[in-house]
């Protein structure tokens, strides 16, 4: 339902805005992992591109570092899932490099 889409994106924003500060202990890194990861694996396939195009170039960033430490230890089905959203985000980072090089050439 468009409610449910809608709380998942919520979450996907908040967890994102949770990334605890550098320096941190290793155990408030992790849980912020879990975190992120869980909501990661509550996306449908048809949805991810629509969160990975809901954030601006940092979060994109931040979403990235998180995908890879969710590569460094896998859970059950989690390495199809980040698979998922590494496409979506390298298709991202690939249309905005792509934008810049064209307005570069306008200057």
């Amino acid at each position: 339902t468009p409610r449910c889409r809608g709380d998942a994106l919520r979450a996907f924003h908040a967890a994102l805005r949770s990334a605890p500060a550098p320096g941190r202990s290793p155990a408030v890194k992790e849980q912020a992992q879990g975190t992120v990861l869980k909501v990661l694996t509550a996306f449908k396939s048809s949805e991810i591109e629509q969160a990975v195009n809901s954030l601006d170039r940092n979060g994109v960033d931040l979403l990235m570092k998180y995908i890879y430490k969710g590569f460094e230890k896998p859970t059950e089905n989690s390495s199809a899932i980040l698979l998922q959203w590494h496409e979506k985000v390298r298709a991202r980072r690939s249309l905005g490099s792509a934008a810049l090089r064209g307005a570069h050439r306008c200057f």
